[in-house]
């Protein structure tokens, strides 16, 4: 079976009146007026499912709010967004930068400062799991959780990374990252997890620890996956039985039929950003499109539309219920998640070398030593 997506009911209905019957949906109308302006502004465009979200919830309502029109301009790697704005031509105005990448633009001043002037104090104070700062705006929050096919397992669900590595009561091939995907694939946070270390005494990382635990796991990997699509395939596939994923492709594989289940508890939760690059030539309707996109309202209508959670937890006031259980946010769930210690994946050694390219190096070296 090869899963192939396609346009499920909930979106085209939220893609074909999200934003002419808010009301409806229980979204109270955003006020009007403060953010007025003219020109125009070049924002990152995520496609596919991100794309229409972004589309739906933020660039519509704040052209139609005020007056500046919204470029969509497809993403680029960070290291594409760097050279860019290094040459002093960058791509966008308003950048989405992942948090694993944030403090090489912070350490090189490749960014605009933020200008909260526009922003409700509240909206500020509501970034309450990853704050708001001075270079950068945190734009959504998803979690590498524990993904299985829900029929096999019975009554008995696993529920820790522990149990990924339990094969004698969760039996079924196993996927998870490469470790190559570093800080993005999480897996040495998810074997030393899985080996018994405590969330608070995560981090720095043990890299002796985390390979010999993957290595404990080896012979029941059926692949480690690079690419986020992998991860639900090879479930959807049932090449594998229990693994890793994002929360995002578990719901999209299940808005189109797949049956994966999810656990929360100890998902690694994960982030990025939205910032204005050094050179950018809208840098004031910039502002004003990321302060549009602080206001609880419209994030609520973004995570109607794709389970990324919002970075204000004022948004939860507007999201229903049930669909706030979906995302990683959510207060049921969110103090069940360990927040990536992105500091420590940037952090160098005397030779300069940072953890992510550690990472790497690290994972070539055990994958050679087989």
């Amino acid at each position: 079976m090869t899963f192939v997506p396609s346009s499920s009911g909930r979106r085209r209905f939220l893609a074909s009146s999200l934003g002419a019957a808010t009301a409806g949906l229980g979204f109270p109308a955003i006020a009007a007026g403060s953010l007025r302006g003219s020109g125009s502004v070049v924002v990152h465009f995520g496609g596919g499912t991100m794309g229409e979200a972004q589309r739906i919830a933020y660039s519509e309502p704040f052209e139609a709010e005020t007056g500046i029109k919204v470029i969509h301009q497809p993403g680029v790697t960070a290291g594409v967004q760097r050279a860019a704005t290094l040459a002093g031509a960058p791509k966008h105005d308003v950048a989405n930068i992942s948090g694993g990448s944030l403090s090489a633009f912070e350490r090189e001043k490749l960014l605009l400062p933020i200008d909260y002037g526009h922003w409700e104090r509240a909206d500020r104070d509501g970034y309450d799991i990853v704050p708001s700062a001075p270079l950068y705006v945190p734009a959504m929050l998803y979690s590498m959780v524990l993904a299985y096919d829900a029929q096999p397992y019975g009554r008995r669900k696993p529920d820790s990374w522990a149990d990924l590595w339990n094969v004698k009561d969760f039996p079924g091939r196993r996927t998870l990252a490469a470790g190559a995907n570093a800080a993005d694939g999480a897996t040495y946070e998810i074997a030393l997890l899985a080996d018994g270390v405590k969330p608070e005494n995560l981090y720095p990382l043990d890299w002796n620890r985390a390979l010999a635990s993957l290595a404990r796991l080896r012979a029941d990997i059926a692949k480690w996956w690079t690419k986020g699509a992998e991860s639900v395939q090879l479930l959807v596939d049932r090449q594998a039985s229990i693994g890793s994923a994002w929360n995002g492709r578990i719901d999209g594989a299940n808005d189109e039929g797949a049956r994966i289940a999810k656990s929360w508890n100890q998902g690694i939760l994960q982030w990025s950003a939205w910032a204005i690059p050094k050179g950018a030539p809208n840098v004031e309707n910039a502002q004003k499109y990321i302060a549009f996109m602080s206001r609880p309202e419209a994030q609520a209508r973004f995570s109607e539309i794709i389970t990324y959670g919002p970075t204000n937890s004022r948004a939860f006031r507007h999201i229903k219920a049930d669909r706030a259980l979906q995302l990683p946010t959510a207060p049921a769930v969110k103090g069940k998640q360990i927040v990536q210690d992105y500091a420590f994946w940037n952090a160098a050694d005397a030779s300069g070398q940072n953890n992510l390219r550690r990472a790497i190096s690290e994972w070539e070296r055990w994958v050679a030593a087989r």
